[in-house]
């Protein structure tokens, strides 16, 4: 590759300096998958742009996971044509811009043949599989070649990536796992990402350990769709890694995601309560608060088995909370079934929950059973998780007024008509503070703040001590 004035030369292709949109839906593996992509893309002469409509690339980054995204993106593709349609036209050669339209994650892995087909403004479209070969695929498509669909799956038996990071930011995703060998009746995750398979401990910690010394990276959460199952194809595991990380200078804060009730180890409990780093939250999607219920979801633990789990955490780290995910009417869940997931609530106090109706996900053993159910339940049921869910919530956040928490400011915005900074908690609570002056700048900065008030959804505070941008 070489650059000659401002273009930069591909193979056989002149690449002039381009703009590239993305928009990103779902979870933070895809969030890191577009890091990646962007990353790839600088090295064509792609910067990234907030403006679609001056962008000379879009790629939709899809979830297949939740029945909101997908409508999303189905939406935002079908405004796509328009997109092309309106391209202005370059004053130069009288030509009107070629916009190319890619799609990639999940949707596409499951339907990419199909999204072609059905969608003519869709110029390519790409597995989750196969995000470093995004340069190959836009190398394609400048090149002329048009409606083609990468889905295939890496077969290799190691799994080593470089994380890319792209934005200014001291936090980083690191993926450490990908894929899922559990195979829950409702979820389409082993078919969009495949098996698990894990990066070995030492790329990991050196890859981290380059991410804080280079990139100035302080907090970094630890991926995977299973991520509590890290390490048992190469016989490690997740809390190792933590320990390991544990005792790299310059990084403050430690998290993870998502991880699985079933694969909850003692030594991953360990971890938390020997750990500095890693935060005092723990994410354990439960989905359902019936046994009976449980087993049809094919998730491999009980209830009993759940709750003994939180003990042992909150044994392990009193300062720990815990969120989770919750199903509701899943199908021909009866009354019963529901009512013991509202106990569950009350005997497991989340901090928080994210919380949805059952939508079934086409392959899936779900989407196939038989169901008596109808959106009607479904959405009461839901309505009364959150109204329990919230009151549980406005409860517990009470106990935090009075109290200082350390947080990694993020963004300032307007509340109510007042500006106002926001950050995050080790147990992963926003807070929100008012700046000392107008013009004050708390971008990035760690910060020392005082809970005043609190609801269910909102935590204010005031400042305490401005850390600045690095604590040493």
């Amino acid at each position: 590759m070489t650059t000659e004035s401002t273009n930069i030369k591909v193979g056989d292709l002149e690449f002039p300096p381009r703009k590239v949109w993305m928009k990103t839906y779902g979870c933070q593996m895809n969030y890191h998958d577009t890091e990646r992509i962007l990353s790839h893309l600088s090295g064509m002469n792609f910067t990234h742009t907030e403006e679609k409509s001056e962008a000379d690339l879009v790629i939709f980054n899809t979830c297949a996971v939740r029945d909101l995204a997908n409508q999303k993106f189905y939406s935002h593709l079908g405004e796509t044509k328009k997109l092309k349609e309106n391209a202005d036209v370059d004053p130069e050669t009288g030509l009107k811009r070629n916009v190319i339209v890619a799609a990639g994650g999940c949707i596409a892995q499951t339907e990419g043949k199909d999204l072609i087909a059905k969608y003519k403004q869709l110029d390519f479209a790409f597995g989750t599989d196969v995000v470093d070969n995004i340069g190959e695929m836009v190398y394609r498509a400048y090149s002329g070649d048009k409606k083609f669909s990468v889905t295939s799956w890496d077969r290799s038996e190691n799994y080593s990536i470089e994380t890319k990071i792209t934005q200014g930011t001291p936090m980083a995703f690191v993926n450490i796992i990908k894929g899922c060998d559990k195979f829950c009746s409702y979820c389409i995750v082993p078919f969009t990402r495949g098996r698990e398979k894990s990066r070995r401990l030492a790329e990991v910690v050196k890859d981290v350990s380059r991410l804080v010394e280079h990139s100035g990276i302080q907090e970094v959460m630890l991926l995977g769709q299973n991520v509590n199952s890290y390490g048992k194809d190469n016989g490690e595991s997740l809390g190792q890694l933590i320990m390991e990380l544990e005792r790299l200078p310059g990084l403050v804060r430690l998290r993870y995601t998502t991880s699985h009730p079933y694969d909850v180890t003692d030594d991953l409990v360990e971890a938390h309560a020997n750990s500095k780093k890693l935060a005092n939250h723990l994410h354990l999607p439960v989905q359902s608060g019936s046994n009976t219920v449980l087993q049809r979801m094919l998730r491999e633990y009980t209830v009993e088995h759940y709750l003994t789990l939180l003990a042992k955490m909150r044994k392990a780290n009193p300062e720990m909370i815990i969120s989770s995910d919750i199903i509701a009417g899943f199908p021909n869940e009866t009354e019963e079934e529901h009512q013991a997931t509202l106990k569950l609530l009350d005997d497991a106090q989340f901090d928080f929950i994210y919380s949805y109706a059952f939508s079934p996900r086409k392959g899936t053993k779900a989407a196939k059973m038989n169901d008596a159910l109808n959106d009607d339940i479904r959405g009461r049921r839901l309505r009364e998780i959150q109204d329990r869910q919230l009151k549980i919530q406005e409860k517990i956040r009470q106990g935090m007024i009075g109290k200082t928490y350390r947080i990694l400011v993020e963004e300032k915005g307007l509340n109510k008509g007042v500006t106002k900074w926001t950050g995050r908690t080790s147990c992963y609570r926003l807070v929100h503070f008012e700046p000392e002056t107008p013009e004050s700048d708390y971008q990035w900065h760690w910060m020392d703040v005082e809970i005043t008030s609190a609801t269910a959804l909102s935590t204010q505070g005031k400042i305490i001590r401005d850390l600045g941008k690095k604590i040493l």
